[in-house]
């Protein structure tokens, strides 16, 4: 069953999305069909989908789930794609055809997400709708809910948000651009009671101090690490939320969700089976994971004879606890010494004045690399005194060759597509 045939079967009455226009489902599924009469020669096509609005792209996705062979989400970057895959909305208008064309959906889509790039260079990774909403929770507390769009539409992350939001008949506000005051203000005049974002992305909501005035009853947090202290902080702002952190990516699709607002997982899930994946770690510090379904065939590579799929995130045990390290491939050598840049950053941000930090790698012509870090400092923090305090609190966490050897006081830092920290060395 497709997309658009699920909506259909659930025949949700309410409103889907508001914003400039609100527009019920109702109105979203006739959209859908109408592209389907009119575009018949577009059947078994594959499909390049621009974002333009909420509206227009949530019924392009219903009306091509399930009518072409191949959707392709064109994300802000440029990204390489097939010749004989056709552009949508178009830029010349396709003939319009006779309206007696069958609707049903008759194959299994191929979906095309591009992965992030924050590490490499972005690629093309298919999925399927049924592997993109697995994690769906369909239920009369999720139909309730007013989702904030924080992430863009193409991206995996996004996607997740707007399949929640839709397969459960809850309603939606693209969130998606404008800085962190900005996105408050969406937010405030739509009443979003639920939100998805990345760590970072929340820490920047935080600093507008207004985050508090949001009804919200579900947040989650996904794309980076989530450390004890952001946690605990939105905890304390909304005590009676539901708080998840969640663990997916383009490549592995969804993962696992986190609820007890502890960071990392639990040890007992290893070499158990849990929300329908298995769990394992080599002797790299690896997390290996094996997936209910079958991966996109560019893997096939990292996979092991047991169908574990190597994720390329480090991690390691901590008491009861499996927490992550980084992403195998930021990790910054230093004289031969690996330091993870998150985990450098979680220690930075215990410092009560610190509310933002980006540790990177610096080159360096005697140990290859140095460690760098940029923080976002409370307004009134003196950075003369802070200093020595930063390098103190360091060297009694980290070693050595783990402690930055400059850190530079910067009014804020940027975030790339997908809402996350760019692990690239800065030019200049």
């Amino acid at each position: 069953m497709d997309l658009l045939q699920q909506l259909q079967q659930a025949n949700y009455s309410g409103t889907a999305l508001t914003g400039s226009e609100q527009v019920g489902y109702q109105q979203l599924i006739a959209g859908a069909i109408a592209i389907r009469l009119q575009y018949p020669q577009l059947q078994k096509q594959a499909i390049a989908l621009h974002y333009t609005t909420l509206p227009s792209f949530l019924i392009a996705l219903l009306a091509f789930d399930g009518w072409s062979s191949a959707l392709y989400l064109l994300p802000e970057t440029a990204l390489d794609i097939p010749e004989l895959v056709q552009q949508w909305p178009s830029e010349t208008s396709v003939k319009q055809h006779s309206a007696m064309h069958s609707t049903i959906g008759s194959q299994e889509t191929r979906w095309y997400l591009a992965t992030s790039g924050t590490t490499g260079t972005p690629k093309w990774i298919a999925h399927t709708f049924a592997s993109l909403s697995r994690a769906v929770k369909i239920s009369v507390d999720q139909s309730t809910l007013h989702w904030g769009l924080c992430y863009q539409p193409t991206r995996f992350a996004g996607l997740q948000v707007l399949l929640q939001s839709m397969m459960s008949g809850a309603c939606i506000s693209d969130c998606s651009s404008g800085d962190a005051e900005q996105r408050i203000e969406m937010m405030l005049s739509s009443d979003v009671t639920a939100l998805s974002a990345t760590p970072s992305l929340w820490r920047q909501l935080l600093m507008t101090g207004r985050l508090h005035q949001l009804p919200l009853v579900q947040l989650t947090l996904g794309g980076e690490i989530a450390d004890q202290g952001l946690l605990n902080k939105l905890s304390t702002l909304f005590p009676s939320a539901r708080i998840l952190h969640i663990y997916a990516s383009t490549e592995v699709g969804v993962g696992f969700a986190v609820s007890d607002q502890k960071t990392g997982f639990p040890l007992s899930w290893l070499g158990t089976n849990h929300s329908g994946l298995a769990f394992k770690i080599d002797g790299q510090q690896h997390l290996w994971l094996k997936l209910p379904h079958t991966p996109d065939s560019n893997l096939a590579k990292r996979l092991d004879s047991e169908g574990y799929l190597d994720t390329g995130d480090l991690v390691h045990i901590q008491n009861d606890r499996v927490q992550f390290l980084g992403r195998d491939s930021g990790v910054i050598n230093v004289g031969g010494n690996k330091v993870h840049p998150e985990q450098v950053e979680q220690v930075l941000l215990q410092i009560a004045d610190v509310l933002q930090a980006k540790v990177y790698a610096k080159a360096s012509s005697v140990l290859g690399q140095l460690v760098v870090a940029d923080i976002v400092v409370v307004a009134n923090a003196d950075h003369s005194k802070l200093q020595p305090l930063l390098v103190e609190h360091c060297q009694q966490q980290l070693a050595r060759y783990q402690i930055p050897t400059r850190f530079n006081f910067v009014d804020s830092l940027s975030t790339n597509a997908t809402g996350k920290l760019s692990r690239k060395e800065p030019h200049g």
